[in-house]
């Protein structure tokens, strides 16, 4: 639930930002966007792995990325829009402090590796359109589209005005970095409890790389983009 509140949120972020003249919320990143993979691959074919992402990315391609512990490792494993194919296994890095309902429990730092999330853009949109819907989603905003942003807001409805600046706290807090040359368009961030996460689109296609075997953002970077490769691969 709160996943489908925060997507319904960054939708209306993006419309906001939308209703902007196109020059005024180019970015750098957006200009880097449209290097990457720019012909008509839709990576449709990755639909057939929707009911059965232990095929989306299987756990000896996983394995061949980065070793896996698979003999203490437990897995999770779901399909649809919500689902995952995610592997966690115990790590040297011990534990990390999480407050739970106000009581604070030691949580073990274990490595983990995988895939989540994948979905699929609507077919009337072209595929730079679909790109730049994307990027919004991730980029840093122009002081014009924060600027539009709180307008739009202010004429929302009480509750959608409250979420919507709840969001925009979470999305000045949330930085990522988009990686060039990765299917149509990515971008990664880093948490130091949780690890990264890459997010990638491939035409019409995006999928989330998620992983931990490191305290370093870089290597963990790398071993994302090298399991999204093995994704994308797959419609080649």
């Amino acid at each position: 639930m709160k996943r489908l509140t925060f997507l319904s949120g960054m939708v209306f972020l993006i419309i906001s930002c939308n209703s902007e003249p196109k020059e005024a919320s180019l970015t750098t990143s957006q200009s880097n966007s449209n290097s990457a993979e720019s012909n008509s691959n839709t990576y449709d074919c990755l639909e057939k792995f929707n009911d059965d992402y232990s095929q989306l990315l299987t756990k000896e391609e996983m394995n061949a990325v980065y070793p896996i512990d698979f003999e203490n490792s437990k897995v999770n494993l779901r399909s649809g829009s919500y689902g995952e194919h995610i592997y966690m296994w115990p790590s040297d890095r011990g534990t990390f402090t999480q407050e739970i309902s106000g009581m604070k429990m030691e949580i073990p730092d274990d490595n983990s590796m995988g895939v989540k999330m994948l979905e699929f853009k609507s077919e009337s949109s072209d595929l730079q359109s679909i790109v730049d819907f994307f990027d919004m989603g991730y980029k840093q905003l122009s002081d014009g589209e924060k600027s539009k942003i709180q307008s739009n807001l202010e004429e929302a409805d009480a509750d959608i005005k409250e979420t919507g600046k709840d969001l925009m706290k979470i999305r000045e807090n949330t930085k990522y970095e988009f990686v060039d040359g990765l299917g149509s368009s990515a971008w990664f961030k880093w948490d130091e409890r949780y690890g990264g996460e890459l997010a990638v689109l491939g035409g019409r296609t995006s999928f989330n790389i998620t992983n931990k075997i490191s305290n370093d953002p870089e290597e963990n970077k790398k071993i994302a983009v090298e399991l999204a490769r093995k994704v994308l691969a797959k419609c080649e």
